[in-house]
């Protein structure tokens, strides 16, 4: 008797090829991105890790004023004719396939920038519906050799690609926000480990002092989906209490698109951008004095 397929697991083989293919026609019809004049000084540079909040789900995307591009934020575009070259960091970003909506990096690229005259470089590297458990192909687990696609690593030679094209620059913080996907396939404690081995092995390459900062999934999206989030939840909220210089930002609520979109809007995800820059400003107050030099 054959084992029934877990729903949240891996999509049957024509779905995935449908995917495949739509991500693919997104990454050939990007738009090029907005050309931007290389600083004077050295980037802050901040990865942005995870799945689709990261990504950037938000709605409506206002250009002409909340998403109004800093002409000082710019990204190391990750897809689109713009790939592996720097442009700027506006809404919606260049992750591993070109976003179209509003995400948390640019908020907090903003701050960063104003707060140290310093100009800041994203480096988008999320994809939605992704999970340490592999699933449709892709992972975020930094041991896992197997799967076709590891999310972490790609990431790391984006970030290492920055770094090698701007001598001097420094990974200031990493925004990371995942988990949704892990919920029905993953133990809390299996989470935990594969996420501080994540952030550790970061640290090895970045600087073990290295802020981290975590983004608190939707609250309506844990108490209505049906699904038990309490395990990963716990495990993101215990961060700062198990690893140093990282901080947990919870997500505020009535701030999702829509009860069949329960991603965070445009006004819910810039506000945690905004919290995830406080929480920044706390735990990396010597950080941030070293910068303004």
């Amino acid at each position: 008797m054959r084992t029934p397929r877990n729903p949240d697991g891996d999509a049957p083989l024509w779905r995935r090829a449908g995917m495949e293919l739509k991500s693919f026609v997104r990454r050939r019809l990007a738009d090029r991105g907005i050309a931007v004049r290389p600083p004077d000084r050295p980037y802050l540079v901040v990865p942005i890790l995870g799945q689709s909040n990261a990504f950037g789900m938000g709605l409506p995307l206002d250009r002409d004023g909340a998403d109004k591009p800093h002409p000082m934020v710019h990204q190391f575009a990750n897809s689109g004719p713009s790939k592996n070259t720097v442009v700027l960091g506006a809404d919606p970003l260049f992750h591993e396939t070109p976003s179209w909506r509003v995400g948390f990096g640019v908020t907090f690229g903003k701050a960063l920038t104003e707060e140290t005259g310093r100009a800041v470089l994203l480096v988008p590297c999320a994809r939605g519906d992704t999970s340490f458990h592999p699933k449709n192909g892709y992972t975020w687990d930094i041991a896992d050799t197997r799967t076709r696609r590891n999310l972490y690593r790609e990431s790391v030679r984006s970030i290492d690609a920055a770094l090698a094209a701007y001598p001097g620059s420094t990974v200031a913080t990493v925004l990371w926000h995942q988990g949704e996907s892990d919920v029905p396939l993953m133990s809390g404690a299996d989470y935990q480990r594969k996420l501080d081995t994540l952030f550790g092995d970061l640290r090895d390459r970045y600087g073990a002092q290295t802020p981290i900062i975590l983004g608190g999934m939707v609250p309506e999206e844990m108490e209505l989906s049906g699904k038990d989030y309490t395990a990963i939840n716990a495990v993101h909220e215990d961060t700062p209490r198990r690893l140093p210089r990282t901080a947990f930002v919870p997500g505020n609520r009535d701030s999702y698109n829509s009860a069949v979109d329960r991603h965070y809007n445009a006004t819910g995800i810039r506000a945690l951008g905004r919290d995830m820059w406080l929480a920044y400003r706390q735990i990396a107050a010597d950080d941030l004095h070293s910068h303004r030099r």
